[in-house]
């Protein structure tokens, strides 16, 4: 099985490494992250801003690669011009943080795992739902078993698993369940620069609004501490709201009446 690596969080994030530790025995591995933290980047690409890739040395890796760029354009360049070979499988992560609700829309983790599902390759994206617990070892674990499982199962076109792991020990974990995206959202997260004037920060961990959300929502399940696999898909389209736009459909001027 040969595998891509990649993130969010950069070349040398804690995370990278475990992941790889979990993954390493089980096909050829490359690498290929962002030079530095990209969180919260979503899925921009660098359009107009040259990027480079540079070889780096990764113990037991053949190839490992630092990218200035998006974690979009890691998994694109390694795929398109890095590699000798295309993945059988993409996995970003493992992310320091949620990245379920609406975060989501906003995670380079995530987008860098459904870019490989653009170009045609199984991926999934695995987040730690802490910013202060360190410990990946569950994660790492999850991840390790997730692979395996892909490796015999298959994915279907376009589909990215999506999997948040409570920050729990592993035996204190409860299980594994399949869920959809929940409603979770931070509100208030911008605030004053204390230093520098006209200047705004985001806040990681702000308030979030206080909703309720399904007992099947992979923020529910975090909570109660399962391990959250989500599947996502690419097609956006909400055709269960057709029925609300259809008298816009129609042959010939009639929208112009």
């Amino acid at each position: 099985m040969r595998i891509l690596l990649t993130n969010d969080d950069g070349i040398d994030a804690p995370g990278l490494k475990a992941l790889f530790e979990a993954v390493a025995s089980l096909g050829e591995i490359a690498i290929s992250a962002p030079d530095q933290q990209a969180s919260a980047t979503g899925h921009s690409i660098s359009l107009n801003n040259p990027f480079k890739a540079v070889s780096v040395d990764w113990p037991g890796s053949v190839m490992a690669f630092r990218v200035s760029s998006t974690p979009a354009d890691c998994v694109r360049t390694a795929v398109l011009r890095l590699l000798p070979w295309k993945p059988d499988l993409v996995i970003s992560g493992i992310n320091q943080g949620a990245n379920f609700g609406s975060l989501i829309l906003y995670s380079g983790t995530v987008a860098a795992a459904a870019e490989a599902a653009l170009l045609g390759i199984p991926a999934m994206a695995i987040s730690l739902t802490s910013h202060t617990y360190k410990d990946f070892t569950a994660s790492a674990k999850f991840a390790g078993k997730l692979t395996g499982w892909i490796g015999q199962k298959g994915m279907a076109q376009g589909v990215v698993l999506n999997v948040n792991v409570p920050p729990l020990e592993a035996r204190s974990i409860k299980g594994t369940a399949l869920t959809h995206q929940g409603q979770f959202r931070h509100v208030d997260d911008l605030e004053a620069h204390t230093q520098l004037e006209d200047h705004f920060n985001y806040v990681l961990n702000s308030p979030s609004e206080p909703l309720m959300e399904h007992p099947d929502s992979d923020v529910s399940k975090v909570k109660e501490g399962y391990i959250s696999v989500t599947p996502l898909h690419l097609d956006l389209t909400a055709r269960h709201h057709f029925d609300h736009f259809s008298d816009w459909a129609g042959e010939g001027s009639s929208w112009m009446d």
